[in-house]
């Protein structure tokens, strides 16, 4: 998992916060990769978020990571 795509995810969160589609820490993304996706973390305002807060979950619904997922990460799964 690359810098540059865990920036990009947050750098997009930002932006449709500051577009006001959603605010402070409501509405979450997430991007699929190999065996999983990488989500925002539950309860982290975008606008504090670094490259190392977003969780890795794979497909059997294992995180990685010192954050917790989403609380909507099984959505994003499915």
């Amino acid at each position: 998992m690359t810098e540059a795509l865990r920036r990009n995810l947050i750098d997009t969160a930002i932006e449709m916060n500051r577009c006001g589609l959603n605010r402070g820490t409501s509405g979450n993304l997430s991007v699929r990769l190999d065996h999983g996706f990488l989500i925002t973390p539950s309860g982290l305002p975008y606008s504090e978020l670094q490259a190392t807060d977003l969780v890795f979950v794979s497909d059997d619904g294992r995180f990685e990571g010192d954050c917790r997922p989403s609380s909507e990460w099984r959505i994003h799964r499915d």
